[in-house]
């Protein structure tokens, strides 16, 4: 945990300070491993990423396996389905990427930061509430951006940072990195009550006028409906369009038509 992070998770069930957590993590043991179990939760994810100039970079992510307790404890371990369609997108539309500030919220295990990075962006900040999830993030970031040539040079332009969604902290984040030309987020909606909080903090981040928030959806956790999530957003001034099967882009309504 860096500098200035505060303990936080962030489970299937809601979001707030680890310690209202607590109970729940030692009734069902943590989330941690059994060393003397028969089953290794930890799994590696990989993933293939077409690069700008018709190279393939082959993506490593370590992370837990679907059916792990630790993914009960905190949604960021493991790679949900949403994240690899999020990543044909980008790579199908590397406009939305390249040359651009990207800003990644709920990034997981780092799959779509990493290829906007890829996807030839000038910048990549990929962030996440829950300081468990951050830590395994930087790693993957620094295991595919590692040292060496030009992997350092792409290192260099992601960073992992902690942002806990909606006020104090989006206006926090803002002071100290600026608003950005793309937002992305893959299944990051697990309950009704984080929808407002995470379209506050893009509504905050998102440039004018023509900056985008790509959201990804594969999964209703909680049988969050499509609808809601649109009319939260059009009440912050983003309107949706909707190019492809569980992709959802929101920017900036024209004010000139309104």
């Amino acid at each position: 945990m860096e500098r200035g992070e505060q303990e936080w998770i962030e489970a299937p069930d809601g979001w707030g300070p680890e310690e209202e957590h607590q109970e729940d993590d030692d009734d069902n043991g943590g989330g941690t491993l059994d060393l003397f179990g028969t089953t290794d939760p930890h799994q590696f994810f990989t993933c293939s990423v077409k690069m700008n100039d018709t190279t393939t970079k082959t993506i490593r992510l370590n992370g837990f396996k679907l059916d792990s307790d630790e993914t009960d404890h905190s949604t960021g371990v493991t790679l949900w389905q949403a994240a690899p369609r999020l990543a044909d997108y980008l790579q199908a539309n590397a406009v939305v990427c390249k040359d651009k500030t990207v800003l990644e919220l709920g990034a997981g295990l780092g799959l779509c930061g990493i290829t906007a990075s890829c996807m030839g962006a000038k910048s990549v900040i990929m962030t996440d509430g829950d300081t468990h999830t951050l830590k395994g993030m930087r790693e993957n970031v620094s295991h595919n951006c590692g040292d060496g040539g030009d992997a350092k040079t792409e290192n260099d332009r992601i960073l992992c940072r902690q942002l806990i969604w909606g006020s104090p902290h989006m206006e926090k984040f803002l002071l100290e990195n600026g608003k950005f030309d793309t937002i992305l987020g893959a299944d990051v909606i697990y309950t009704i009550d984080s929808i407002e909080p995470l379209f506050d903090t893009v509504a905050c981040l998102l440039k004018e006028p023509h900056g985008q928030f790509i959201l990804s959806r594969y999964s209703k956790w909680h049988n969050v409906d499509d609808a809601v999530i649109i009319e939260v957003a059009k009440e912050r001034g983003l309107d949706c369009t909707r190019p492809s099967e569980g992709i959802f882009i929101f920017h900036r309504k024209n004010t000139e038509e309104d």
